[in-house]
């Protein structure tokens, strides 16, 4: 073949490159944004301990994922540039080149029939399945496997052909071993296409990509303590489901339902007109290429892009084996063609919903990003920014929402967490779940908080409350009832102030505007004395999920503790907005160590006081209780100072006090601490 021949094979390449232009404008999403691990933000550079850590390590310290050699792509994007014009280049280019692969390998097993190759090459690229590894920087670990799956399937073909050495398919295989798990399937999709070439599969041939696998799996027992990532209890009857979705996905891709009648019955019908053994082989090879995903996929009605686009080369080669098996009559031949032709034109219109689909993704998360760099503009070292419900997986991992104001993503790191865990329960933080104490604080002595308006794709903040108190109104109709006089915003409720001619010993309160199931508020309990009795209410989420829809705290209800009577005549309820303030240091100057993070937060002059600590951190919101002079952090946050540290390499955290207010006393607050954290 000359070199014009040979570049004209380049065309898969840039027919890719064409229908996937848009996704080369767009920013990070999800998993995108843990790959700062391997910039140094401080230095500007790459962290190449950490990129070549990963061969003797698991992945992302993920105990059954080996994939090496996706960290080193990632390493030499950011050599280039921290945009992510670069990250998407890469995963386009390497879909194109999984096309023009799989274009050579139809080229040999369907010779003399370029309309063949032409087919298998415009199924990789218009299979929906393509475009979350095409267009998700994330999941590059699928992209880079099956690029180099697909290289050792042409390689191998011209090495069994007699064209080439076995340097390469072995090298091809053992760098598709180092990107994802699923290329384990290799050797057996080599014996495939050998019996797809016509011959007769040899062990001699065989063996070098079986114990080379081999290999890599005692590589990974030995490094990770397991072969595979086959998770527990998924069986045989787990993942018959599961498989039997991704077959449908794979032939009738979700997404355009006019054409899933002619894209269910392309490949059958073509099969049918073949009537050749290989046809039918070609079809069960890709098939099986769909089994290693099935104890991954959690189900749903989503296309499972990265799982079935293991399956897409296969399946572009079966195409290539069934338009080379169909008779040399015009009439047959024309009508296998049509019946591709329509196949592949489905598979563009699902394609490009797909692509539509990012797209707008995309636009949610930059708008989030430009909302939310406007809105912390004034936060700084001790003056975080808090913001509730931005969009989640999989557009963002709530974890990374602090990452959307930090270097290299923004100009200048803002302190911005995430408050997820208030409203989210997480088994590592049971008692942050419906605690808006750190809300209140935000608001009073933050940079504030925002809350994403998903219709209107902007921020909207939390309003503060003017300083001061405010007096509830008893309902004369229902006289245990107090009602604020006018709608207030849930910050001007801190804490409540009941004070009763007559002495009562304790009350139990109810909040009315209460939430069902387990957002529901449960009653209070406030000890009185001298007639005076102080409650917080910080704690009470239903307040603040009604300012989500315009509304404010609703009122309370109050009973004797001790009686079914009501409030004594002359009882008064007073709201106050801000709790009252215990001033904490401003943190020592420079950074910390994590390990010394926890003496940092030992304060001895409050040492005999129960209080829970609030550690504001890029990936979200801890808290714990204990008293003031405590060192130790619990398992849980120490774990979460040692990701957010490790991701960043080095951040800033913030931190607060809040007495716990069992007694008589008003619950006293700490104003923001802060440091930066190596």
């Amino acid at each position: 073949m000359t070199p014009a021949r040979r570049l004209l094979w380049l065309w898969p390449a840039a027919a890719a490159l064409l229908w996937f232009w848009p996704v080369l404008g767009h920013w990070f999403r999800s998993d995108d944004l843990l790959t700062v691990y391997y910039w140094d933000r401080d230095g500007a550079a790459v962290r190449w301990d950490r990129v070549f850590e990963e061969w003797v390590r698991p992945w992302f310290g993920v105990r059954d994922l080996y994939r090496p050699l996706v960290s080193l792509s990632f390493g030499l994007d950011y050599c280039l540039s921290t945009a992510p014009f670069g990250f998407h280049l890469t995963n386009v280019l390497l879909l194109g080149g999984t096309a023009v692969a799989v274009a050579l390998a139809a080229r040999r097993l369907a010779p003399g029939r370029p309309f063949a190759a032409l087919a298998a090459a415009l199924v990789v690229v218009l299979h929906p399945a393509a475009v979350e590894p095409g267009a998700w920087i994330a999941a590059r670990t699928t992209g880079l496997q099956v690029f180099w799956s697909a290289v050792a399937y042409w390689s191998f073909l011209r090495w069994r052909d007699g064209a080439a050495g076995l340097a390469l398919p072995l090298s091809c295989t053992a760098l598709a071993c180092a990107s994802k798990e699923g290329a384990v399937l290799l050797p057996l999709s080599l014996v495939w296409l050998d019996l797809l070439r016509g011959g007769r599969p040899r062990v001699r041939a065989h063996l070098p990509f079986a114990l080379l696998v081999a290999g890599c799996l005692v590589w990974r027992r030995v490094l990770l303590g397991v072969f595979t990532t086959a998770e527990a209890g998924h069986g045989f009857t787990e993942r018959l489901p599961v498989w039997w979705q991704f077959v449908g996905q794979l032939l009738v891709p979700p997404g355009v339902d006019p054409w899933w009648c002619a894209s269910g019955a392309a490949l059958l019908v073509g099969l049918a007109v073949a009537g050749w053994w290989r046809a039918g082989l070609a079809m069960l090879w890709a098939l099986c290429l769909l089994t290693p995903g099935t104890s991954h996929w959690r189900g749903g009605s989503e296309l499972a892009g990265r799982f079935v686009f293991d399956a897409v080369p296969a399946l572009g080669l079966a195409v290539a084996v069934v338009l080379a098996a169909v008779p040399q009559r015009p009439v047959l031949r024309w009508l296998c063609g049509l019946v591709v032709g329509a196949w592949l034109l489905a598979l563009a219109l699902a394609s490009r919903a797909e692509l539509a689909r990012y797209g707008a993704d995309d636009q949610t998360v930059r708008a989030a990003q430009r909302e939310l760099l406007a809105a912390a503009r004034d936060a700084g070292p001790g003056r975080p920014y808090g913001v509730i419900g931005l969009p989640g997986l999989p557009l963002l991992q709530p974890e990374t929402w602090g990452f959307l104001t930090l270097r290299p993503f923004a100009e200048r790191d803002l302190p911005v967490v995430g408050l997820t865990n208030v409203l989210a329960r997480n088994g590592a933080a049971p008692e942050l779940f419906g605690d808006t104490s750190v809300v209140h604080l935000l608001v009073a002595e933050g940079a504030g908080v925002g809350r994403w308006d998903e219709v209107g794709q902007r921020l909207v903040p939390v309003v503060a409350a003017a300083p001061g108190t405010v007096d509830f109104v008893r309902d004369p109709a229902q006289p245990g009832r107090f009602l604020p006089p006018r709608l207030l915003p849930p910050t001007a409720v801190a804490q409540l102030e009941i004070r009763t001619p007559e002495p009562v010993a304790e009350w139990r309160i109810e909040i009315l505007g209460n939430l069902a199931g387990d957002y529901a508020a449960a009653p209070m309990r406030a000890k009185a004395a001298a007639g005076v009795a102080w409650c917080s209410t910080v704690q009470v989420l239903p307040w603040l999920v009604a300012a989500t829809f315009g509304g404010g705290p609703a009122g309370v209800e109050l009973h004797r503790a001790d009686a079914e009577l009501p409030p004594p005549v002359g009882t008064t309820v007073r709201a106050h907005a801000r709790l009252a303030r215990v001033e904490l240091g401003p943190g020592p100057k420079g950074s910390v160590e994590r390990a010394g993070l926890g003496a940092v937060l030992a304060l001895p002059e409050l040492a005999a006081v129960p209080f829970r600590r609030y550690l504001l951190l890029p990936t979200g919101v801890w808290s714990w209780q204990a008293p003031g002079g405590a060192r130790d952090l619990p398992v849980p946050v120490r774990d979460q100072v040692t990701f957010a540290a490790d991701l960043l390499g080095g951040c800033a955290v913030a931190w607060a006090f809040v007495e716990v207010g069992a007694g008589l006393a008003p619950v006293r607050a700490g104003a923001f601490g802060s440091t930066a954290v190596r």
